[in-house]
């Protein structure tokens, strides 16, 4: 909580391996950047900073105060020489190192060796531990003694670099005199690039939600899921990425069989997705599948009305090619039994003179046609109406949460935030896309 009494202001917290630097960090900082997306795209976050004095290129965002060290334990076979501790492995004993024939054999031992020579049997031990072994014995029965040492050396923490993971929020202090602060928590990150240009010399940092490891976005599969579910999929495709999955959406489509060809699992559950109308996000190492439509029926958080002092510039698009169907029809006809499925979905008050959007995809009843003709207009009419505005600084304004916009005319209405993006470069501005909520769908 800040004094009421002190100005408003933007402060950003840094955490680098779960260590705090924000104190280090804000003398160097040019620039934030952190981009919150609704839906298909992972969020994302770029730092830059002044580096002239050339302390993060040489050891930056080393937040090692002390040495570390690392022990190991190290494991070696002792030579077999006189004097030396050797361990008997056990058989015959000889009077001599040139005897015929052996005079006893006695079992495993510790002893000491006091004579070697070249010899048929070439080493002389006496027993250390009791055994009784006094006399020659075989090269083959005989192994130096097994020597176990700690090593302790010290180790530099190693600097950062793709992989490395960050976590960000922003804070405003006291925005409302009320002395209370306002957080954006942005999330973790992994650190995707870093790019260092001059002069002056200044250090970027680009991370992303994905972790740079993640088989999620690295590796290409050739799989086949069979008797399965989008969740299920969902899960395991998370669970391989050492990810969390949270699925927010009622509906859960069932497949029989897909193919996953030479495809990374983000692009194909990005796929299965689009296809089932449902959205994805990916955020904080967590996946998130939703259904757009219950954000947008959501209640407004803010209100954006024209001639406010908080609103730098705004722009609004509208458009009908390819996004203002006013009814979907879906049909599928089974090769197999060569019967037809269909359905159609048009929604309230919408426009009789619209044209039908035509699908054809697989579905096994009239009610699963339905939803997917449902979920199908959507996806094609979302995009009819959009805007952009560029805001003083709010951290209220994340990806998700819709907003009431009027004094624009044709314009005025209800829109969710497809994207937000704050940008700290000296002052705190919020950049916003926004798309017209639809109605009744």
């Amino acid at each position: 909580m800040s004094d009421k009494t002190l100005a408003r202001r933007t402060a950003v917290k840094l955490y680098f391996k779960g260590r705090d630097i924000s104190k280090d960090l804000s003398k160097y900082l040019l620039s934030l950047s952190f981009t919150d997306k609704e839906e298909d795209e992972t969020d994302d976050i770029s730092i830059s900073l002044d580096d002239r004095e050339g302390k993060w290129i040489k050891d930056w965002l080393n937040t090692n105060k002390a040495a570390q060290t690392k022990t190991e334990t190290v494991t070696t076979q002792g030579e077999i020489k006189v004097g030396n501790i050797v361990q008997f492995k056990g058989g015959p004993v000889y009077i001599s190192s040139m005897a015929a024939a052996p005079t006893v054999t006695r079992g495993a031992s510790k002893c000491k060796c006091t004579i070697v020579n070249s010899n048929a049997h070439p080493y002389h031990l006496i027993s250390q531990d009791g055994a009784r072994v006094y006399g020659w014995v075989n090269a083959s029965d005989v192994e130096g003694e097994t020597v176990t040492t700690t090593k302790t050396t010290k180790v530099s923490e190693k600097r950062a670099f793709k992989g490395t993971e960050i976590h960000a929020m922003v804070i405003q202090k006291n925005p409302y005199s009320d002395g209370k602060d306002k957080v954006l928590d942005c999330g973790v990150f992994e650190i995707d690039s870093v790019n260092y240009t001059g002069p002056p010399q200044k250090l970027t940092i680009k991370a992303t939600s994905i972790p740079y490891k993640a088989k999620l976005r690295q590796t290409k599969y050739n799989r086949q899921w069979e008797n399965t579910t989008l969740k299920n999929m969902a899960e395991k495709i998370a669970k391989r990425s050492n990810m969390k999955l949270m699925y927010l959406s009622n509906a859960n489509p069932v497949y029989k069989r897909k193919e996953q060809v030479n495809m990374t699992d983000i692009a194909f559950l990005k796929k299965m997705c689009k296809r089932a109308g449902i959205s994805l996000k990916v955020t904080s190492k967590t996946i998130v599948l939703f259904d757009a439509a219950d954000f947008e029926k959501k209640a407004e958080v803010k209100k954006i009305k024209a001639g406010k002092g908080n609103i730098i510039s705004y722009s609004f698009s509208t458009k009908t090619a390819d996004t203002a169907y006013s009814s979907c029809h879906v049909i599928y006809t089974d090769p197999n039994t060569k019967e037809t499925i269909e359905a159609t979905y048009t929604p309230e008050n919408a426009n009789s003179d619209g044209q039908t959007l035509e699908v054809k995809r697989k579905v096994s009843s009239v009610v699963e046609a339905k939803e997917l003709a449902r979920k199908s207009l959507r996806a094609k009419n979302k995009g009819e109406t959009t805007a952009e505005f560029t805001l003083v600084g709010d951290v209220d304004y994340v990806a998700g949460i819709t907003v009431r916009v009027y004094g624009y005319g044709e314009f005025n209405g209800k829109y969710i935030v497809e994207q937000a993006t704050h940008n700290i470069t000296g002052g705190y501005k919020v950049q916003i896309k926004l798309r017209s909520c639809l109605e009744g769908y």
